[in-house]
């Protein structure tokens, strides 16, 4: 295989070197936007385009024939008055082949779409990027350099679209207090206009942007106002309110408050959040009784037979915004650790080239963490987070990062310094290195330190990182996600990519990881080396290849795996998207059952997904997965091949989208485990979750849910004396009804 995989590489590289000769795109164009006597409005523009509006057609492909020009043109017309920027593209196409869906904000991936970017602060750091498909429905966002996009970030603007005869427009209306730049008698900004092509996999730039050196926004154009503008005020006042209606078995037993049986409760919540813009690049957030309702549930994942924590994602809005404020290389914050807060508030911002942020939080829940029997337990925590950035030369940075957690006479600290150095034009360094301290709770009165160090190649045919990564045994981050501590652990991803011309494989290569980790003893952990061979087609379809070798020391004692994987996915149709993977190979039961040791088996894991859109409104999701383990040889009394356990999974999602700001959506997740309990340390479960809601979203602050769930588990209610909740074998009953409303409205003055 490694010979293999050495010619390969070689042959490819050979392939490819013409491409390292070819010209890099020059970012010196300059776009004087004008003034505008009348506001501009669509149906005036699609005819003829926008008199007294600045006009750009030169767009250029990044993929899949980095540097050709578009396939299909487009216009693109800028223009601004006192208080927003304007921007008009007029693209070019068939229309029964454009791909468009009238759905929910935010959700256009995999449409048509158009995309401004701005860098107001002309630091070539970070931008804004404001994008809407041809029905006009929105998706905002900020990339930064080194950490990708973050499209948690919320404003209000305006925009609309439409499909015409020839193609589609979309007009984007930004109001200036939506962003923030620095005051003054003139403005220069970083900008680039963009157009996706799904279809065709094609990506295209104005100015030009190439793969061929690291960095995205230092390749932007310089955007022109030659006049005094300025954000203005910008209050902002989100009141909210939650009713809710919820009938929940509790289980009952000793130490608990209540017998086991059903409760039914009423609880409502309001509150108020508030944003207050300070010096036109501060801004400091408020929040009493704060807004953490969740709408969006966590997608399905395996989580059963896992070593070390799986991460869910952030889903709270006021956790949300500005979050990359608060990001560093290793995780040391991460929101979802806050469980109820009463009261928190933020300031984030720019001043020149310093980027801070502040958090403060009191949560109701901290304590909830803490052993039964402490003292604290169930007592509130008191949260702060502090960071601190500079910005240097282009795309480099260094920063600060404090985190703090107080519960009674309980604390933890954590402190990190971090940078990232762009070295050419290609290559760039991260680095960080942290300390923590930690006072009683559950892991008593000790010190501990972190150190992680990448070093990555971008490039258009060859990329490359190496990471390093040193965590003590003793560094605790509560608020973090740091699922793993007493390792010093080396990883390394090297891949090749060929670009074809003129057929519709556009890209393929290969690409080879090797992972080493070992204790501050010098035992080795565990180690992975893994190949894979990719390919890509236009119609977003490709397909991968992996194969995998490792190890691992667990419990005392050492397990060689191996996994074989084929991974695919189309976008071809216009109306399907879909996806599938199966891998087939070892794997270790991590909680074997009672008198056995842990064991390998043969693992079967395979992941479905598909997205139906038979028409513009309506769309559904389907995901399912199945995680088998089986025995490998005898195990105690149960021969070869026998089921350890099965873990099916699934979600359906069903979204009726009556307009771009009214929707119906419905989810049914269901959840099982199917045991050989003689085996394996798993009870028998089985979960299913019904989710309705009803929504009218205006923009990001006034909303309307009315929603209803209903969940159940293969358990029954027993009543006694005295009343228990018992485990069936298949058997569902409900376990938790719930309808609710949500109501908020923005305030903006």
């Amino acid at each position: 295989m490694t010979k293999h995989l050495r010619g390969a590489f070689a042959a490819l590289l050979f392939l490819s070197l013409p491409a390292f000769a070819q010209k890099i795109p020059d970012s010196t164009a300059v776009l004087r936007v004008p003034r505008l006597a009348v506001q501009p409005h669509l149906q005036d523009i699609i005819p003829a385009g926008a008199a007294g509006m600045e006009r750009v057609t030169d767009m250029r492909q990044n993929t899949p024939k980095d540097g050709e020009p578009a396939t299909l043109n487009t216009a693109v017309y800028l223009g601004y008055d006192d208080v927003n920027l304007y921007v008009a593209f007029i693209c070019q196409d068939e229309p029964d082949k454009v791909r468009a869906r009238v759905t929910r904000r935010e959700d256009i991936f995999g449409d048509e779409g158009v995309q401004i970017f701005l860098d107001t602060f002309h630091d070539k750091q970070r931008a804004y990027v404001f994008a809407a498909n041809p029905f006009g429905v929105q998706l905002d966002g900020i990339t930064t350099e080194g950490q990708g996009y973050d499209f948690n970030f919320d404003t209000l603007w305006y925009s609309e679209g439409r499909i015409t005869k020839d193609g589609f427009a979309v007009l984007m209306t930004i109001p200036f207090k939506s962003i923030r730049f620095a005051p003054g008698p003139t403005q220069r900004w970083g900008v680039s206009l963009s157009r996706i092509i799904p279809r065709k996999n094609e990506f295209v730039y104005w100015p030009w942007i190439t793969d061929r050196v690291a960095g995205f926004v230092p390749q932007f154009a310089t955007l022109e106002i030659d006049d005094t503008i300025s954000p203005g005020r910008n209050y902002q006042f989100i009141p909210y309110s939650v009713l809710t209606h919820s009938r929940l078995l509790e289980p009952g037993g000793p130490g608990t408050v209540r017998p086991a049986g059903y409760t039914n409760t009423t609880p409502g919540r309001v509150g108020l959040d508030g944003k207050f813009v300070l010096r036109e690049s501060l801004a400091a957030d408020v929040t009493v009784n704060p807004d953490f309702s969740e709408v969006e549930s966590d997608e399905p994942q395996v989580i059963v037979n896992q070593r070390f924590e799986v991460l869910f994602p952030e889903k709270r809005p006021f956790f949300l915004e500005n979050a990359g404020f608060f990001q560093t290389p290793m995780s040391l914050f991460f929101s979802r650790r806050i469980a109820d807060p009463r009261i928190g508030a933020r300031m984030t911002g720019r001043v020149g080239r310093w980027a801070l942020g502040g958090l403060a939080i009191d949560d109701r829940e901290g304590g909830l963490g803490l052993p039964v029997e402490h003292p604290e337990f169930g007592q509130r925590a008191n949260i702060g987070v502090a960071r601190l950035q500079r910005d240097f030369g282009q795309q480099s940075n260094a920063g600060f990062l404090l985190t703090s957690k107080d519960i009674g006479g309980v604390s933890n600290r954590t402190a990190a310094v971090d940078s990232r150095i762009r070295i050419g034009e290609n290559w760039t360094a991260t680095g960080q290195i942290g300390k923590s301290w930690n006072r009683g709770g559950l892991f008593g009165d000790v010190d501990g330190s972190m150190g992680y160090l990448d070093v990555g190649r971008a490039g258009k045919v060859f990329n490359y990182e190496g990471q390093y990564r040193d965590i003590s045994r003793n560094f605790i981050s509560e608020l973090g996600f740091i699922p793993r501590t007493d390792i010093r652990q080396t990883e390394h991803t090297a891949s090749l990519k060929r670009w074809s011309e003129g057929t519709k494989l556009f890209s393929w290569g290969p690409s080879v990881t090797g992972l080493a980790t070992w204790d501050h003893g010098g035992e080795l952990q565990d180690w992975l080396g893994s190949a894979s061979m990719n390919w890509n087609w236009v119609g977003g379809t490709s397909l991968t290849l992996t194969t995998e070798q490792s190890y691992e020391l667990f419990a005392g004692l050492d397990f060689r795996k191996h996994l074989e994987t084929v991974a695919a996915r189309t976008e071809w149709w216009k109306w399907l998207t879909a996806s599938l993977s199966y891998s087939q190979g070892s794997a270790v039961n991590y909680f074997p059952g009672a008198g056995l040791d842990p064991f390998l088996g043969d693992r079967k894991l395979i992941q479905v997904g598909f997205t139906l859109s038979p028409f513009s409104r309506l769309r559904i999701d389907e995901t399912l997965i199945y995680d088998d383990l089986y025995t490998r040889g005898s195990v105690g009394s149960v021969g070869d091949g026998s089921l350890v356990f099965r873990n099916p999974i699934s979600r359906t999602k069903i979204n009726m989208q009556f307009s771009r700001y009214l929707a119906l959506r419905l989810i049914v997740d269901t959840h099982a485990i199917t045991p050989d309990e003689s085996l394996v340390a798993l009870p028998r479960t089985k979960h299913v979750t019904g989710d309705v809601l009803f929504s009218y979203v205006l923009n990001p602050g006034t909303v309307l849910y009315l929603g209803y769930s209903d969940n159940y588990d293969n358990v029954a209610l027993l009543s006694g004396p005295p009343s228990q909740v018992v485990a069936t074998q298949s058997a569902l009953n409900p376990t938790a009804r719930q309808y609710f409303m949500k109501v908020s409205y923005l305030l903006r003055f």
